[in-house]
């Protein structure tokens, strides 16, 4: 198991406060079924890549750091979840095509490397193309600390759907959502439940403000239209006391 590490507060808000950039595409189209913790975990390795890295695919951390920047707990119960999180990530592939039109299969995490908690992350090489120096209008950018603050895999999915498309005003098909949601086969009533928690989730603990109207074909839903307004930023000085009260 590894030793207890204390990490500087400000170090963390550093590493939370980064900024991820993902191909759009990869977004809107890869289908996956990650669970809350993997997808933070994805996110986690996203935001330790440098845009300019190009062949640079490992990460080096630790289960302590990532257990602290992802607010995944402390403790033995959360250094093994981490690690258990990490086996699921790196058996979750899914089909992704390269840039000759070759479909493959992709996987966030080819594989982790850990030594008395000392963490080597080797991320998949066909990735590359979806993560690094990416031009503008094929990239997405949010705001990691917004994915650590939501607990629930439905409320991180709507989120980097909506962000991904970078327009105040999205419309989503019924059936788009139901993918998003790994939910095709439930009536869109249920769906709908998972939605509207979702929503609230991001109004509640990221920095946009989500709402939405139902699209109808007589009494029939078809598709959502979504309403994304960035929130005010609440400004702190360097004790973080709150400056624009």
């Amino acid at each position: 198991m590894e030793e207890l590490q204390i990490f500087n507060a400000e170090e963390i808000q550093s590493q939370q406060s980064k900024t991820i950039t993902k191909s759009k595409d990869l977004i809107q189209k890869a289908r996956h079924s990650l669970s809350a913790k993997e997808l933070t975990l994805v996110d986690f390795m996203v935001s330790k890549l440098e845009e300019t890295d190009k062949d640079l695919f490992f990460v080096d951390t630790t289960i302590a750091e990532i257990n602290e920047v992802c607010n995944f707990g402390q403790g033995g119960a959360a250094h093994s979840s981490t690690e258990k999180a990490l086996l699921n990530l790196a058996n979750k592939g899914f089909w992704m095509l390269l840039e000759d039109g070759t479909k493959t299969i992709g996987r966030w995490l080819e594989k982790p490397y850990i030594k008395a908690g000392q963490t080597r992350l080797k991320l998949d090489s066909d990735m590359a193309p979806y993560l690094l120096n990416l031009v503008d209008g094929k990239k997405s950018r949010f705001f990691f600390k917004d994915i650590i603050n939501l607990k629930s895999i439905y409320a991180k999915k709507l989120y980097e759907s909506l962000r991904s498309y970078q327009e105040e005003e999205i419309i989503m098909s019924v059936n788009e959502i139901k993918i998003l949601f790994n939910k095709e086969d439930l009536e869109w009533y249920r769906v709908l439940a998972y939605l509207r928690k979702a929503k609230n989730d991001i109004n509640a603990f990221t920095t946009i403000e989500v709402s939405y109207l139902t699209v109808k074909e007589g009494r029939e839903t078809v598709a959502i239209q979504f309403k994304i307004k960035q929130k005010a930023q609440v400004l702190l000085d360097a004790q973080g006391n709150v400056l624009n009260k």
